[in-house]
Order: structure tokens, then sequence, then C-alpha cells
């Protein structure tokens, strides 16, 4: 995302300098705003050697004069105290918004932003959908430098992390410019959640792993230690609800008490879960283990992969009307997304039943997504 966003933000300067590239450089930094209900969050980028050289310039930081190998590392507090003396948010009426510095990190390993989130609340009184920021960070003690504004997350007004709406550019001659998150009911934040759960299990092979594996047998007997051709097409539609409906149930509990913090943070343990869940499933598959008690147990694995679903929406730190909407929505994706991987594997199911070969596709499925569980389990275990 965020380097979609400098190349968008590149663009614009570009689009804006009337044909004269050289007037308006790569973008360097940028700030991200994330809009809550009592405060916005604003996450900015700024590459380690223009803070530095921001810092010599200042005086804050000693210069280590010609022929250094590399910037000196800042302090903490220096950066705090620049960044207090040059970033401000101000209400239309003209009082200040207080900015706390929540956190700053060093760039990671082969990276050169440091990146540092600052809480601003709004003063007492004052609306919370506008507010001009002045932006003095970096671009107005080394130039040329860009920074790019974008709003990152507004439910209101229909944004989500990764579709950023786009608000302007920075620059040595141009350092301030009004944030105003649009208007709006939320039901494009709604719909983009529903967007957010469908791919959220699209891309989460051991999700669809343990899903597969819940159907492997919905055609199938147990008799003693094997399986045979269930005949009974109610019983195999029966078999098929109740287990899918058993993972939705346990997975839609969890989702939504996990998001609300009514539950734990889904951490290592809960991923090892999941994957225990589909080398269980799996065994199953090729062993009746525990013949027409599918469902409880697909609602006891539901209820772990709920925790690992609630993920996406915790980080989004919403208000608790805001979350079980953004709950609802995220589950309806996965639904549909279910619904899908049912609609298409159960014919085959059918065609498959009582055939001479079904045992081999059963087997062969059922090996690969029990050697795949083993493998996430071990990776997940060592971190």
């Amino acid at each position: 995302m965020l380097h979609a966003l400098v190349f968008i933000g590149a663009l614009f300067a570009l689009l804006g300098s009337d044909g004269v590239a050289e007037a308006h450089p790569m973008p360097d930094s940028m700030v991200s705003v994330r809009v809550h209900e009592a405060r916005w969050r604003l996450h900015l980028e700024v590459p380690f050697d223009r803070l530095a050289m921001a810092l010599i310039a200042t005086g804050r930081m000693p210069d280590p004069g010609p022929g250094f190998d590399q910037y000196p590392v800042p302090s903490h507090a220096m950066i705090a105290g620049y960044l207090g003396d040059t970033v401000h948010l101000t209400a239309p009426d003209g009082r200040p918004w207080r900015l706390v510095v929540k956190s700053m990190t060093p760039p990671p390993f082969g990276q050169r932003n440091w990146t540092i989130d600052v809480d601003a609340v709004p003063p007492v009184g004052a609306s919370r959908r506008s507010a001009r920021l002045d932006y003095d960070l970096v671009i107005r003690d080394v130039i040329p430098d860009v920074a790019i504004v974008a709003i990152d997350q507004d439910w209101q007004g229909g944004v989500l992390p990764g579709h950023p709406r786009l608000l302007g550019s920075l620059s040595q001659d141009h350092r301030s410019l009004t944030v105003s998150p649009e208007a709006g009911d939320g039901l494009g934040a709604l719909g983009q959640m529903v967007a957010m759960g469908a791919w959220h299990i699209l891309e989460g092979a051991d999700h669809i792993a343990f899903l597969l594996t819940l159907l492997l047998s919905v055609t199938l007997v147990a008799q003693g230690r094997r399986w045979a051709p269930q005949w009974r097409n109610r019983t195999v539609i029966s078999n098929t609800l109740w287990r899918v409906s058993a993972f939705t149930a346990g997975h839609t509990v969890s989702l939504l008490a996990t998001s609300l913090g009514w539950l734990p943070a889904a951490g290592q343990g809960i991923e090892v879960l999941i994957a225990v869940s589909v080398a269980v499933s799996a065994a199953h598959a090729l062993v009746p283990l525990y013949p027409r008690r599918e469902a409880w147990i697909a609602v006891f694995f539901g209820l772990v992969h709920g925790m690992a679903f609630a993920t996406a929406i915790r980080e989004l730190d919403l208000t608790t009307t805001q979350t079980v909407l953004a709950t609802l929505g995220f589950n309806v994706g996965i639904e549909l997304v279910q619904l899908g991987i049912v609609a298409l594997v159960l014919p085959l199911l059918f065609l498959l039943r009582g055939r001479r070969f079904e045992p081999l596709v059963r087997r062969t499925v059922g090996v690969a997504a029990l050697l795949a569980a083993i493998w996430w389990a071990a990776d997940r275990m060592t971190g």
C-alpha cells in the first residue's frame, strides 16, 4: 500500500507541475490519517537520512562532519521534540489539537523509513471531521522533499486500510492543507468489509483446507473403521448443512467476541490449533474417528478459526457499533466464499460417490491436507 501511495503521490505532483518535472521531486515522506470516533491517528513514514539531515540542520543532533559513513541514529527525544515543533493540527475556530506521540520505530533492516504514530485529539466541542494540518517536518529543513497525505481509514467516509483517499502533497512551498474526511453513512465501509472477509478466507489455505476436509465424508457412512457410500441423498444434504452451519456458528460467535475484546487476540497458539483442526479433519476423512459427531467438532474448531478471522477487525480500532457492523460484513464475505466452495465441491462428491476411484481421490486430498497441516503446525510452533 505504501508503494502505491508513493506512486500516486508522484503522479499527483507531476500532474500539477505544468510539465516541469524538476519542480516536483519524488515524494519521500508520507502521512496516513486514520479517523476514529474521538481522535485521529497520524501514521508518519519518514526517510531516516532526510530526518537525520533535518535534525542536524536544526541543531538538535551534532553534525558528524565530512567523510562520515552513515548518519548517526537520533534519539526518540530528539525526534519527539522536532515533531512537536513541526507538526500541528488546528480546528476551524483556531484552537489546536493535542498531539501525543504513541510509538516510534526505526527502519527495519533493508528499509529506509522511520515510522511514527501520533494520536491527535480535537479540543472540546470541536468537530473531528475537519482540521488544518501544518506540516514542517523535514520538508522545511531539507530541500527538496515532498510529503504525501492520505486518509487511510474513516468508517463514516467509507475508507478502510488498503483503499486510501489521497488528499494532496506537501512541499517546502506548500506546507499546510485542510484534512476533511468525506461525509457518509458507513455503507461503503460495510461493503469493503464484505470484500475483506471474502478475500481473507480465499487467501487462507488453512481455512479452505479445513472446509474441504470437513466435506469429504458427507457422502459416506462409517462402518466400523471403514467408510462406505451413503446412498440417502437427504442424509448427505443434512450432513452438509449441519457441518457447514456448525462451523459458521462457531466462527461467528468467536469472531464477534474477539473483535469486541471479550476474547483475547489470536496468537501463535490459535494459529497452531487451526493447523491441528485441519489435521484432525483430514485424518477423519481417511478413517472414521468421530462418526456422527462431525458437527460438534466443526463448531469447536469454528470457534478457533473465528478468533483468527477477528485479527483484521481488531486492528481497525472501531467503536462497538462499528465493530458489530464490520463483523457482520466480514462474516457475510466469509459465508459467500464458503457457500461457493460447497456449491463447487458437493456435486463432485455426489459424482464420486460409489465409484471405484472415490477412495483414491479422497485419500489423496486427505493425505495432502494432513501433510500440509503438519507443516503448518511445525512452522507456527517454531515461530
